[in-house]
C-alpha cells in the first residue's frame, strides 16, 4: 500500500511538472493500429509523404527502402524509413495534416547527436527538444538496437509536427502511428490521482 501511495505521488508530481511546462509528454512505447505508409523520391533532401493512419508531408531528409537498423526486413511493416543527416538532408521536418493528439515511431540506432523537436499548439512550450538520454537510451548508435517512442499532447494541445536533426551520420525513423494504446486500469488510477492533486494544488494557490 505504501509503495502504491508513493507511485501515485510520483505520477502526480510528473503531471504537475508536465502541465506547468510542457504541451507534449514523451515516453517509451508504441501505439496501436497499422503504421502509416511512408513514400518519397528517395534522393537526399527531397523528403516525402505519410499516408494512411496518419497523413503529413516531409521536407528535407531522404526516404529509403529497406529496414531501420536493428530490424529484419518487414518487421512491423518497416520496408521504408526516413533518414536525416549530413548526407541525406538535415533537418527533416514532418508536418501533420491534420494535427494529432498522439504519435509514436520507431527510432533506429539512437545517437546522442540525434535531436528531435516536437512542435505543438497551446499556451506553454510549443517546441520541445528530446534526445536519447531523455528516454534512458544509451545513444551510442548501436546498429543492433532500436526503440519505439511516443508523444502525447496534453489537454487543449495538439501535435503539429516533428523535426529530425542529426549533426553526424543519420537520424533514422519509421513506423509512424497515431492510435494511442488503451491504458490499463492502473494507469487510469494514476492519471486520476495526478489530476486530483493538480486541482488541489491549484485551489491552494488561489486561496493563498
Amino acid at each position: 500500500m505504501k509503495l502504491f501511495k508513493q507511485t501515485l505521488l510520483a505520477a502526480a508530481a510528473v503531471l504537475v511538472v508536465a502541465s506547468a511546462h510542457a504541451e507534449v509528454v514523451g515516453s517509451l512505447g508504441t501505439g496501436g493500429g497499422a503504421p502509416a505508409t511512408l513514400t518519397g523520391p528517395g534522393t537526399p533532401g527531397t523528403g516525402g509523404f505519410l499516408t494512411g493512419s496518419v497523413s503529413g508531408s516531409i521536407s528535407g531528409g531522404q526516404v529509403l527502402t529497406g529496414s531501420i537498423p536493428g530490424l529484419a526486413d518487414n518487421v512491423e511493416g518497416t520496408t521504408t524509413y526516413l533518414s536525416a543527416g549530413p548526407f541525406s538532408g538535415s533537418p527533416a521536418t514532418l508536418a501533420f495534416t491534420p494535427s494529432v493528439a498522439f504519435v509514436s515511431f520507431l527510432w533506429g540506432s539512437p545517437d546522442n547527436y540525434n535531436t528531435l523537436h516536437v512542435f505543438s499548439t497551446g499556451p506553454g512550450l510549443t517546441d520541445q527538444t528530446f534526445t536519447p538520454s531523455f528516454f534512458g537510451l544509451a545513444g551510442d548508435g548501436n546498429q543492433a538496437m532500436n526503440a519505439s517512442v511516443s508523444f502525447t499532447a496534453l489537454a487543449g494541445s495538439m501535435i503539429t509536427g516533428l523535426q529530425f536533426v542529426s549533426s553526424q551520420n543519420a537520424f533514422e525513423v519509421g513506423n509512424f502511428r497515431t492510435t494511442a494504446p488503451v491504458p490499463e486500469p492502473e494507469t487510469y488510477a494514476l492519471m486520476l490521482a495526478g489530476l486530483g492533486l493538480v486541482g488541489f494544488m491549484s485551489k491552494r494557490r488561489r486561496r493563498g
